[in-house]
């Protein structure tokens, strides 16, 4: 086995650019693979750390119809949420907070710039600001977050503050939503989702008066530590259902919404690996071609060894050690490269954005891109090695 290795490398040595050429393909697809998994299973792991911070015991409730698309939205059938629904909740046993949410878009005024972006309403008396603070992340990066006792006053987000006008929103400014004058007393941390980052939070009454409405857009309940978050999902449902005749809501977990996240992360993941997979096609037809010229230029030392007695299993096993060599080390640098692609990934969203995205390369995901790699290039290389092994020697002798 060592001596068809050192015959292998020595042959492909003898056509350094074409060998060179034909591990690109190997290497381009097994590095995008490698790159793709990783940052997956570091996506993965960022959105179980988020869930982690959440807790596991919380419900969202939000208008629409179950089978709609999104999470929340009236205009696919559903009823508005309003304080009766709360009164419905609170009944329901097990139950720690229960704390509405108005979320609409409003007309934003500042100087002479008018703008449009979304207003959040939330409830300031701190049992909930914390429930909040917890679900959605929020830290304040200047000034300072809701006392119980404010009312025309808003904590912007990082893009308002920094590029939703041509000058910089300061706490202490003045803003104008739907033409009602309020005071900035804080910024928050960037968090990187654009909606968040772009939204204007407000106490809950303030955004009643503003927007014009006394329905919520989310309604979120923190169920007891000694409690079981399904049963007393399943409770909510039931009351909310008898009350309004009709399963015009959505309800949903915390981990219903963990499970949903994964979910959709491996459709992605998978249809993008797939879409890698391809370049590895293309690296094997690289190889089979390249296979293909080194057995037509060395007929003639084909037919020297069946002359000497070199057996079809022998010369077979030549090639398909070639092909193998070549897609093994095409593995190995792809496995660096991809490595590499997945730690500047995970840096770059770690530097522009608040998200820690761990880069995870596990030892499955190294020794099975490794045998891929391998396999692609056995198999490749398997129809060129089997023409190799069925020539004519007599005829391969008179090869010019």
């Amino acid at each position: 086995m060592i001596e068809l290795v050192k015959v292998a490398f020595r042959n492909l040595m003898q056509q350094k650019v074409r060998s060179l050429l034909t591990l690109l393909g190997i290497i381009i697809g097994i590095a995008a693979i490698v790159a793709l998994v990783s940052v997956g299973d570091g996506l993965q792991y960022a959105v179980n750390q988020q869930f982690e911070m959440l807790g596991m015991d919380k419900i969202m409730i939000s208008p629409g119809s179950p089978k709609s698309p999104g999470f929340s939205g009236l205009a696919f059938g559903g009823r508005a949420l309003n304080d009766r629904d709360i009164k419905i909740i609170e009944k329901v046993g097990g139950i720690e907070t229960v704390a509405p949410m108005i979320v609409k878009s409003a007309t934003i005024k500042m100087g002479k710039e008018t703008i449009y972006t979304y207003v959040a309403g939330i409830p300031t008396e701190k049992k909930f600001m914390q429930m909040i603070e917890d679900m959605q992340g929020y830290k304040i990066k200047e000034g300072r977050n809701f006392m119980e006792s404010d009312k025309y006053v808003a904590v912007i987000g990082y893009g308002v503050h920094n590029d939703l006008f041509e000058k910089k929103v300061r706490v202490r400014e003045k803003i104008k939503i739907n033409n009602r004058t309020f005071r900035v007393i804080g910024i928050m941390e960037k968090i990187g989702n654009p909606i968040d980052d772009y939204t204007i939070t407000v106490p809950l009454e303030a955004s009643k008066e503003i927007l014009n409405t006394t329905d919520y857009s989310y309604i979120i309940v923190d169920v007891k530590d000694t409690e079981d978050v399904s049963k007393v999902a399943d409770k909510i449902k039931q009351e909310l259902k008898k009350d309004h005749n009709a399963e015009d809501f959505k309800l949903q977990t915390s981990e219903q919404l963990k499970d949903t996240a994964a979910s959709i992360l491996s459709i992605i993941q998978a249809i993008f690996v797939g879409i890698a997979a391809i370049s590895l096609v293309v690296g094997g037809i690289g190889i089979m071609n390249t296979m293909l010229m080194a057995v037509m230029e060395r007929t003639r030392e084909i037919g020297v060894m069946k002359a000497i007695g070199a057996t079809e299993k022998r010369i077979m096993s030549i090639f398909l050690t070639e092909s193998a060599f070549v897609g093994m080390i095409g593995g190995v640098l792809g496995i660096a490269l991809g490595s590499l692609v997945s730690f500047g990934v995970s840096h770059a969203a770690s530097m522009y954005t608040s998200v820690a995205i761990k880069t995870i390369i596990s030892p499955y995901l190294v020794v099975g891109a490794l045998l891929f790699s391998m396999v692609v290039g056995i198999i490749s290389g398997a129809y060129p090695a089997l023409r190799a092994a069925r020539m004519d020697p007599v005829e391969a002798l008179r090869w010019e």
